[in-house]
């Protein structure tokens, strides 16, 4: 029959007849059974006979200690609503550590050079700035400006720090120069201009599509539009003063010059161009350069144009 402990009320499987003592193996308690035996519902344990050892649990090992208080503790904090530290720093390490170091890296390669921002690669415009299709045809870069600042036409003027390119040969202005014109004639010799300073521009090229680009360099060059008309490399300023370029007979090298070459796909190259000025000129007095760069030296129309800052020319 079913008694419970009258100490700490374990529900006892007492087999003893009544008037017996008995002692509850839970509290040690002794009682005796009595006449009438009260149903209960509850688990149900056996009593020890008086006189016999206490049972002993068998200890736990250390990893189901460690795996209880885990489950304790992970049972607490879903009952309090809380979010397991450990979850917190699993997905801060598998999340946000690669995302910080994906920004670190990317602001790395930005100032390196290596990756451009912005609108790094702006695509010319090759058409027609006009209906009557003479557009791009001869040096007219003062007509150009005038119309463009009148609304007649839109010209991209790509900023100088940025790349443009057209149909995947792209062009970007390393620095300008404001100085001596200095090469290397055919026996190797220095050659100078003697001190007179001109306006000098660094090219960076390369082939960004997977067509092959024949390229002659803008440095002395004339090229002939469509219509035949004759175009040349053009820089003025915000006053709308001609610079033409400038070609030296005795130089047989030059900075950067690349006089031909033929671009495969991602191939890269440099190409110069000096651009005369008056002996008057002073650059200090200039805010912005602009220059116009046939589509002919890659046997396209169009120009790549570039708008200089003062603060792009070296040298002042």
């Amino acid at each position: 029959m079913h008694l419970k402990c009258p100490h700490c009320s374990t529900v006892l499987n007492v087999t003893s007849p009544a008037g017996t003592q008995v002692q509850c193996p839970t509290c040690q308690g002794m009682f005796v059974v009595p006449q009438a035996t009260p149903q209960v519902s509850a688990p149900v344990i056996t009593p020890r006979e008086p006189g016999s050892k206490p049972l002993r649990k068998k200890p736990q090992s250390k990893t189901e200690q460690a795996e209880g208080a885990e489950g304790a503790e992970g049972e607490e904090e879903l009952e309090s609503g809380g979010i397991p530290v450990d979850l917190i720093l699993k997905i801060a390490k598998v999340v946000v550590l690669p995302m910080f170091l994906a920004v670190v890296l990317f602001f790395v390669l930005v100032s390196m050079g290596i990756l451009e921002i912005g609108s790094g690669g702006d695509v010319v415009d090759d058409s027609p700035y006009v209906d009557d299709g003479v557009a791009n045809s001869g040096n007219q870069i003062q007509d150009v400006m005038e119309a463009a600042e009148k609304g007649d036409i839109y010209i991209n003027w790509v900023p100088a720090k940025n790349s443009a390119t057209m149909e995947g040969f792209k062009v970007k202005i390393n620095h300008i120069d404001w100085g001596e014109v200095r090469g290397r004639d055919e026996s190797g010799e220095l050659v100078t201009s003697n001190g007179r300073p001109y306006m000098n521009v660094y090219l960076e090229l390369s082939n960004r599509s997977d067509k092959t680009f024949d390229f002659k360099s803008w440095y002395g060059n004339q090229f002939n539009s469509q219509n035949g008309a004759i175009r040349t490399a053009q820089l003025s300023d915000d006053d709308k003063n001609m610079y033409y370029p400038l070609k030296f007979d005795d130089l047989a090298d030059l900075k950067w010059w690349t006089p031909s070459k033929t671009f495969k796909p991602a191939e890269e190259g440099t190409d110069a161009i000096v651009f005369d000025v008056p002996e008057d000129f002073d650059p200090n007095q200039v805010e912005n350069l602009y220059l116009d760069l046939p589509g002919e030296a890659i046997g396209k129309s169009g120009s790549y144009r570039f708008k200089i800052p003062k603060s792009m020319i070296q040298g002042l």
